[in-house]
């Protein structure tokens, strides 16, 4: 079934489905493995909120000039960006040493990707906090469907994004363990939240395919 998406106003948990000109909702950050795997909403089927009431759509609408498609591309621009930075900065690394233990090290790497993780959360809760100010979608009525990547460039973007920081981020972890560096771990950080957002990405504004559990027609 064609889909057009829209986005949420200054909201990226969330998604607008528009579907045989009935409105659903869908939350992209409902579950951590979602956040992990972003390819997971391609996989499995997703629950969606129907929305009768046209008005609250309207309010929770991004502005149409704004539903240009470019998240993906400004990440990895600004991964081409704090790899040139990295680079411009070497010169100046060992003025950030750290004189420590590789035990130690990985004690603030674990603290590291906790910080980020509760980042993570908390710019979750927020976005559902300014949803509900305008519709609580447990008292929406559910369905659950499939959203397939459309077109295939979506897809290799947001796979080429999400594998292009992780990979970066594991090696950046090891590096710091094995060479403490506070721009190493700065910059780890740096890519390990992109790789948390990879997420936000993986269900573009614009026109996809979907299709209902069970084969549903709307």
């Amino acid at each position: 079934m064609n889909c057009k998406v829209y986005g949420v106003y200054k909201n990226i948990r969330y998604r607008i489905l528009v579907i045989d000109n009935q409105s659903y909702i869908l939350d992209l950050g409902r579950s951590i493995w979602l956040m992990l795997f972003p390819f997971f909403f391609w996989m499995f089927p997703n629950p969606v909120f129907k929305v009768e009431d046209q008005e609250i759509v309207e309010k929770l609408k991004t502005p149409e000039v704004k539903q240009a498609n470019n998240t993906g591309g400004l990440g990895l621009l600004s991964g081409g960006i704090a790899v040139l930075i990295a680079n411009l900065l070497r010169p100046l690394t060992d003025y950030f040493d750290i004189q420590s233990s590789p035990f130690v090290n990985s004690i603030i790497v674990i603290i590291a990707v906790i910080l980020m993780f509760l980042i993570r959360f908390y710019i979750n809760h927020l976005n559902k906090k300014n949803l509900y100010q305008v519709v609580r979608l447990e008292r929406l009525s559910k369905d659950r469907l499939w959203v397939r990547p459309k077109p295939f460039k979506h897809f290799s973007l947001v796979l080429g994004m999400y594998l292009f920081f992780l990979i970066f981020t594991v090696m950046l972890f090891v590096a710091f363990i094995e060479f403490p560096n506070v721009l190493i771990l700065c910059f780890t950080m740096l890519f390990l939240f992109l790789v948390l957002f990879a997420s936000s990405i993986a269900v573009a504004v614009g026109h996809t395919t979907v299709k209902f559990k069970g084969d549903k027609n709307k």
